[in-house]
Parts: structure tokens; C-alpha cells; sequence
């Protein structure tokens, strides 16, 4: 049986936030290196971070109760042991 933690999706949740932070912080570095500092320019911005922090909020929200050490069955060799075992056969003559 092979088998995964669920801890494991969540390092590679918080792996893919930190870049999402990382690009952030570059978009936001890039907007005074090219002083695009224009109102829509930031209202854009502002929008991006605050739809990212209810993202970042409803996944701590719903994920509270979750059990990490809970194992995600990724493969059993018991779904496919009988595949191809005709040891019971239905009777159709009936």
C-alpha cells in the first residue's frame, strides 16, 4: 500500500505561498523601481493582496479541525487483486 501524510500537501501548500509572497514582494519592488506608483496601479495591487489574504484565511479556516498525520491512500494492490478473478459469476440464465 502506498500511502502519503497529509502534512505532506501542506508543506507543498506553504511552498507554493512563499513564492506567491516572493513574486509579490518583486511586483510590488518593481512598482517603485519604475515608479508606476498610479492609483490603479495600486488599487490593483491592493486588491491582489486582500483576495490573498482571505484565500490565505478561509484555508486556515476551513483546514482547523484536519488531522495531519492522517494517512492519503495513494495506491492498494487489494483494488486490483481480483481483476481478473472469475470466481464469481453471475447467473444470467435465469
Amino acid at each position: 500500500m502506498l500511502s502519503l501524510p497529509l502534512y505532506v500537501i501542506l508543506i507543498i501548500y506553504l511552498a507554493f505561498l512563499a513564492m506567491f509572497v516572493l513574486f509579490t514582494l518583486i511586483n510590488i519592488g518593481h512598482l517603485f523601481q519604475t515608479a508606476s506608483l498610479t492609483l490603479l496601479s495600486l488599487l490593483y495591487t491592493f486588491a491582489i493582496i486582500a483576495a490573498t489574504l482571505i484565500i490565505v484565511w478561509l484555508t486556515w479556516y476551513f483546514l482547523q479541525g484536519v488531522n495531519w498525520h492522517a494517512s492519503l491512500t495513494i495506491f492498494d494492490s487489494s483494488w486490483i487483486k481480483n481483476i481478473f478473478s472469475f470466481s464469481n459469476p453471475t447467473n444470467f440464465s435465469e
